[in-house]
């Protein structure tokens, strides 16, 4: 069987795991591709400052499902990084971890073989009239040079930033802000700078950018001004109303799709069993950076329990968002998301605690309302809303709104998905990313029909896989997907 891995980051170092340890593995021909740059790593765990911290605690990261601890073990066994509180450690060292086990694999078996290149076209070989399909992969435009597979994984991670006032090219926009060790490279340092965006990326580039350019206050800014949650004590938690069970039969009992409304009251039941004050916590933004992330500090309980119900439902999000009706979806995305987007992917305290120490000490300043950016070949102009001042001036921007969705927004930088929606190997989800069979990650192409031996897995499954692109999440997924390959082949 000759197997093609696009990509070897979290999704692809783990489909890499799942094929070594099954019984058919020595009939297995595998080409893992992806540059030299990010082989083993991907884009979010590639070498950066250690300053940029994973958001989850060490001994709660792994690609072992049976091992939670597996990460933080192999940390404890490695002699090059060491570190006095390793609570939270740097994420490229889980980049070093996750490409440990592909330089052993490529070492070990004599049928994986690690391609330093980056495909550039994936493309089906079919004759007419006939329901068996070849996949062909190209790195490069020479069509003789490509090679043919029969089964191949697309797990290319996250699709290329969004650029949502269209600065891309404009001198002094830097478009993505990783690896953060570089942003800084090019920027004078008397010049002013701002961060769009306040999420997680934008507190990667504010704890790097601060120790390192003398012109403060950086400018953190985006249209609702709000920084992520701060991590709580998480316990574990489990579901005993929000079943597949109970949707099994809402289905049975309304058309095929469970009512959004009735799984909110599920949800809820769970939330009572915990003694959790869902109103309260929920509401409990102010709009005051300091006061919410304080708030957030001094009640690591409360919120440790609704951030753990929270990750549950995440973690089963496939059969819940996958049982709702496409219109429940959609008001699923504009009524409640938020709840789940504020709540998710917290920051560790520590951060918190800085970015108090930097708000406090004028280091930095968190701006909201803003509406657009205009650039007038020598600054940024940015407005805001309700802004009775002239507009504010800065030679910098650092772009961290987070990743594209949708495929209608793609460019040159997403050439290869483009490529594959024009040839009708895949076709975009309404809701974002790609068509996928929801229980079997299989591809859905608009040409083919559902392809046996072609699986997705990550963001650029999204409109499927809603909020489903942590690592828990993702290796599930893999373990998942090579199952119903071998049981199929």
């Amino acid at each position: 069987m000759r197997i093609a891995i696009i990509g070897t980051g979290t999704a692809g170092v783990s489909i890499l795991r799942e094929l070594v340890k099954n019984k058919n593995f020595s009939k297995m021909h595998i080409d893992a591709y992806d540059s030299t740059k990010n082989i083993g790593q991907g884009i979010p765990f590639q070498n950066d400052s250690e300053q940029l911290l994973i958001n989850l605690p060490a001994e709660q990261m792994s690609l072992n499902l049976d091992n939670k601890r597996e990460f933080f073990n192999w940390y404890e066994h490695q002699s090059t990084f060491k570190y006095k509180h390793p609570e939270y450690l740097p994420r490229f060292l889980f980049g070093h971890y996750m490409k440990s086990f592909i330089q052993k694999y490529n070492e070990q078996f004599e049928n994986i073989h690690l391609i330093e290149q980056q495909v550039q076209e994936v493309f089906i070989e079919a004759g007419i009239g006939q329901t068996n399909v070849i996949y062909n992969v190209c790195t490069s435009e020479e069509i003789g040079k490509c090679k043919k597979y029969d089964v191949v994984f697309l797990t290319i991670g996250t699709m290329s930033y969004h650029d949502p006032y269209q600065l891309k090219g404009k001198k002094g926009y830097i478009h993505t802000p990783y690896p953060t060790y570089n942003t800084l490279d090019e920027v004078d340092e008397t010049e002013r700078i701002a961060v769009v965006g306040t999420g997680l990326a934008s507190l990667d580039v504010i704890r790097y950018v601060v120790s390192h350019h003398p012109n403060l206050p950086i400018t953190m800014t985006s249209r609702k001004g709000q920084l992520p949650s701060v991590r709580g004590e998480m316990p574990e938690v489990h579901f005993e109303h929000l079943t597949p069970v109970q949707l099994n039969q809402l289905k049975k009992e309304h058309f095929g799709n469970a009512p959004l409304e009735k799984v909110i009251k599920l949800f809820l039941k769970d939330c009572a069993r915990y003694d959790l004050p869902i109103k309260q916590l929920i509401e409990r933004r102010v709009g005051n950076p300091i006061d919410d992330l304080t708030y957030d500090l001094n009640h690591p309980i409360e919120l440790g329990k609704l951030q753990s119900l929270l990750e549950n439902a995440k973690e089963n999000l496939n059969w819940i968002w996958n049982s709702l009706s496409r219109k429940d979806q959609k008001r699923f995305l504009s009524e409640y998301s938020w709840v789940l987007k504020d709540n998710s992917n917290p920051m560790p305290p520590e951060t918190a605690r800085l970015l108090v120490d930097y708000i406090q000490s004028g280091q930095i300043e968190i701006k909201s309302g803003l509406e657009n950016i205009e650039y007038d070949d020598k600054q940024f102009h940015f407005e805001f809303k309700d802004q009775q001042e002239t507009k504010q001036q800065f030679d910098v921007v650092i772009n961290a709104t987070g990743s594209k969705t949708q495929l209608a927004d793609l460019d040159e930088d997403d050439q290869l998905i483009i490529n594959m929606e024009n040839r009708q190997v895949i076709q975009a989800h309404p809701l974002g990313g790609i068509q996928i069979l929801a229980e079997t990650n299989q591809v859905i192409s608009p040409r083919y029909g559902t392809l046996d031996n072609m699986y997705a897995i990550g963001q650029l499954t999204n409109g499927i896989n809603q909020s489903r692109n942590g690592v828990t999440m993702i290796v599930k997924q893999a373990v998942n997907v090579v199952k119903h390959l071998t049981k199929n082949n």
